[in-house]
Protein backbone atom coordinates (compact mmCIF):
# COMPACT_ATOMS: atom_id res chain seq x y z
CA UNK A 1 0.00 0.00 0.00
CA UNK A 2 1.41 3.39 -1.01
CA UNK A 3 0.38 6.40 1.04
CA UNK A 4 2.02 9.80 0.98
CA UNK A 5 0.90 11.42 4.21
CA UNK A 6 -0.01 15.04 4.79
CA UNK A 7 1.69 16.56 7.87
CA UNK A 8 -1.60 16.41 9.83
CA UNK A 9 -2.08 12.73 8.90
CA UNK A 10 1.45 11.94 10.01
CA UNK A 11 0.90 13.66 13.36
CA UNK A 12 -2.27 11.59 13.78
CA UNK A 13 -0.56 8.22 13.37
CA UNK A 14 2.52 9.21 15.38
CA UNK A 15 0.85 10.92 18.36
CA UNK A 16 1.97 9.56 21.76
CA UNK A 17 0.72 9.95 25.30
CA UNK A 18 2.83 10.79 28.34
CA UNK A 19 4.04 7.18 28.49
CA UNK A 20 5.31 7.29 24.93
CA UNK A 21 2.51 5.04 23.63
CA UNK A 22 -0.24 5.54 21.07
CA UNK A 23 -3.32 6.76 22.98
CA UNK A 24 -6.21 4.30 23.28
CA UNK A 25 -8.51 6.98 21.79
CA UNK A 26 -7.39 9.38 19.06
CA UNK A 27 -9.26 12.21 17.32
CA UNK A 28 -8.47 13.67 13.92
CA UNK A 29 -10.66 16.75 13.63
CA UNK A 30 -10.46 18.90 10.50
CA UNK A 31 -12.53 20.43 7.72
CA UNK A 32 -13.52 18.69 4.52
CA UNK A 33 -10.91 17.44 2.03
CA UNK A 34 -8.15 17.11 4.65
CA UNK A 35 -7.56 13.38 4.25
CA UNK A 36 -9.40 12.36 7.42
CA UNK A 37 -11.20 9.34 6.01
CA UNK A 38 -8.18 8.25 3.99
CA UNK A 39 -5.83 8.11 6.98
CA UNK A 40 -8.62 6.50 9.03
CA UNK A 41 -8.98 3.71 6.46
CA UNK A 42 -5.20 3.36 6.26
CA UNK A 43 -5.13 2.88 10.05
CA UNK A 44 -7.95 0.33 9.76
CA UNK A 45 -5.97 -1.74 7.27
CA UNK A 46 -2.78 -1.30 9.28
CA UNK A 47 -4.44 -2.65 12.41
CA UNK A 48 -5.83 -5.61 10.47
CA UNK A 49 -2.30 -6.32 9.19
CA UNK A 50 -0.61 -5.29 12.50
CA UNK A 51 1.84 -3.04 10.65
CA UNK A 52 1.74 0.12 8.53
CA UNK A 53 2.88 -0.99 5.07
CA UNK A 54 3.46 2.57 3.85
CA UNK A 55 6.22 3.07 6.45
CA UNK A 56 9.73 1.61 6.37
CA UNK A 57 10.09 -1.56 8.45
CA UNK A 58 12.65 0.15 10.72
CA UNK A 59 10.26 3.04 11.43
CA UNK A 60 9.28 3.09 15.16
CA UNK A 61 5.59 3.34 14.17
CA UNK A 62 5.68 0.51 11.61
CA UNK A 63 4.52 -2.28 13.97
CA UNK A 64 1.16 -2.10 15.78
CA UNK A 65 0.90 -4.01 19.04
CA UNK A 66 -2.40 -5.85 18.65
CA UNK A 67 -3.34 -9.50 18.39
CA UNK A 68 -3.53 -11.13 14.99
CA UNK A 69 -5.90 -12.01 13.49
CA UNK A 70 -8.16 -9.32 14.88
CA UNK A 71 -11.68 -7.94 14.39
CA UNK A 72 -12.32 -4.27 13.66
CA UNK A 73 -15.37 -2.06 13.23
CA UNK A 74 -15.65 0.89 10.84
CA UNK A 75 -18.61 3.23 11.29
CA UNK A 76 -20.00 5.94 9.01
CA UNK A 77 -23.00 8.22 8.94
CA UNK A 78 -25.13 6.41 6.33
CA UNK A 79 -25.00 3.12 4.44
CA UNK A 80 -25.62 4.50 0.96
CA UNK A 81 -23.53 7.67 1.18
CA UNK A 82 -20.82 7.21 3.78
CA UNK A 83 -20.10 3.49 3.43
CA UNK A 84 -20.97 2.94 -0.26
CA UNK A 85 -19.68 6.18 -1.75
CA UNK A 86 -16.77 7.14 0.50
CA UNK A 87 -15.47 4.42 2.80
CA UNK A 88 -15.77 1.34 0.57
CA UNK A 89 -14.03 2.96 -2.45
CA UNK A 90 -11.18 4.08 -0.18
CA UNK A 91 -10.79 0.54 1.16
CA UNK A 92 -10.79 -0.88 -2.36
CA UNK A 93 -8.10 1.61 -3.39
CA UNK A 94 -5.83 1.09 -0.37
CA UNK A 95 -6.30 -2.60 0.53
CA UNK A 96 -3.17 -4.57 -0.51
CA UNK A 97 -4.09 -6.92 -3.36
CA UNK A 98 -1.59 -9.50 -2.03
CA UNK A 99 -3.70 -9.67 1.16
CA UNK A 100 -6.30 -11.52 -0.97
CA UNK A 101 -9.19 -9.40 0.38
CA UNK A 102 -12.65 -10.98 0.45
CA UNK A 103 -15.41 -8.38 0.10
CA UNK A 104 -18.79 -9.43 1.54
CA UNK A 105 -21.77 -7.21 0.72
CA UNK A 106 -24.85 -6.90 2.89
CA UNK A 107 -28.50 -7.17 1.73
CA UNK A 108 -28.34 -3.73 0.06
CA UNK A 109 -25.21 -4.63 -1.90
CA UNK A 110 -23.05 -2.32 0.22
CA UNK A 111 -19.91 -3.68 1.88
CA UNK A 112 -20.72 -5.34 5.21
CA UNK A 113 -17.48 -7.22 5.96
CA UNK A 114 -13.94 -7.36 4.65
CA UNK A 115 -11.55 -10.20 5.41
CA UNK A 116 -7.82 -9.94 4.75
CA UNK A 117 -6.99 -13.58 4.21
CA UNK A 118 -3.22 -13.42 3.63
CA UNK A 119 -0.42 -11.42 5.23
CA UNK A 120 1.12 -9.82 2.11
CA UNK A 121 4.50 -9.52 3.82
CA UNK A 122 4.89 -13.20 4.74
CA UNK A 123 2.39 -14.93 2.45
CA UNK A 124 0.95 -16.74 5.49
CA UNK A 125 -2.72 -17.00 6.48
CA UNK A 126 -4.02 -13.87 8.23
CA UNK A 127 -7.81 -13.83 8.69
CA UNK A 128 -8.36 -10.36 10.17
CA UNK A 129 -11.96 -9.15 9.72
CA UNK A 130 -13.35 -5.64 9.34
CA UNK A 131 -17.09 -5.01 9.85
CA UNK A 132 -18.99 -1.96 8.58
CA UNK A 133 -21.93 -0.23 10.25
CA UNK A 134 -23.68 3.13 9.85
CA UNK A 135 -25.52 5.47 12.15
CA UNK A 136 -28.79 4.95 10.25
CA UNK A 137 -28.77 1.38 11.57
CA UNK A 138 -30.16 0.57 15.01
CA UNK A 139 -27.66 0.96 17.90
CA UNK A 140 -28.12 -2.69 18.92
CA UNK A 141 -26.59 -3.78 15.58
CA UNK A 142 -23.31 -2.40 16.92
CA UNK A 143 -23.33 -4.95 19.74
CA UNK A 144 -22.57 -8.65 19.87
CA UNK A 145 -18.93 -8.72 18.77
CA UNK A 146 -15.97 -7.81 20.98
CA UNK A 147 -14.06 -5.65 18.55
CA UNK A 148 -10.27 -5.28 18.81
CA UNK A 149 -10.37 -1.74 17.35
CA UNK A 150 -13.01 0.78 16.22
CA UNK A 151 -12.89 3.60 13.65
CA UNK A 152 -15.59 6.28 13.79
CA UNK A 153 -15.75 8.22 10.51
CA UNK A 154 -17.68 11.35 11.51
CA UNK A 155 -19.19 11.80 15.00
CA UNK A 156 -21.53 8.98 16.04
CA UNK A 157 -24.78 9.46 17.96
CA UNK A 158 -24.03 8.76 21.61
CA UNK A 159 -26.22 5.63 21.78
CA UNK A 160 -24.28 4.06 18.88
CA UNK A 161 -20.95 4.85 20.53
CA UNK A 162 -22.08 3.32 23.82
CA UNK A 163 -23.41 0.19 22.11
CA UNK A 164 -20.17 -0.46 20.22
CA UNK A 165 -17.84 0.42 23.07
CA UNK A 166 -19.45 -1.94 25.60
CA UNK A 167 -17.24 -4.64 24.12
CA UNK A 168 -14.16 -2.54 24.82
CA UNK A 169 -14.50 -3.49 28.47
CA UNK A 170 -13.38 -6.97 27.41
CA UNK A 171 -10.78 -6.09 24.76
CA UNK A 172 -9.50 -2.64 25.85
CA UNK A 173 -9.76 -1.83 22.14
CA UNK A 174 -8.23 1.34 20.73
CA UNK A 175 -10.50 3.64 18.77
CA UNK A 176 -10.03 6.64 16.51
CA UNK A 177 -12.36 9.34 15.23
CA UNK A 178 -11.85 11.03 11.85
CA UNK A 179 -14.35 13.83 11.66
CA UNK A 180 -15.50 17.34 11.03
CA UNK A 181 -16.81 18.15 14.52
CA UNK A 182 -20.04 19.90 13.56
CA UNK A 183 -22.53 17.39 15.02
CA UNK A 184 -22.96 15.54 18.30
CA UNK A 185 -21.89 18.14 20.90
CA UNK A 186 -21.18 15.42 23.47
CA UNK A 187 -18.03 14.54 21.45
CA UNK A 188 -16.57 17.97 22.24
CA UNK A 189 -17.62 17.81 25.88
CA UNK A 190 -16.37 14.27 26.55
CA UNK A 191 -13.38 13.95 24.22
CA UNK A 192 -12.23 17.00 22.23
CA UNK A 193 -12.10 19.42 25.17
CA UNK A 194 -10.20 16.88 27.26
CA UNK A 195 -7.65 15.81 24.62
CA UNK A 196 -4.14 15.84 26.04
CA UNK A 197 -2.60 16.70 22.67
CA UNK A 198 -4.20 18.81 19.97
CA UNK A 199 -3.10 18.03 16.43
Amino acid sequence: MFLEMLPSQERFIRVKNGSGRTPRRRLYEAGNKNGKSEIGVAEDLAHALVYRPWLDEDDPDYTILIKVPNIGLVCGETVMHSIAEKIEPTFRRLAPKHAKPVWKPGPTGVLMKLTLTIDPKTGKKLGSQIYFRSYDQRPETFEGIDFDWIHWDEPPPEEHLKAAERGKVVTNAPSWFTMTPLKEPYIFDQFSSKAAIHL
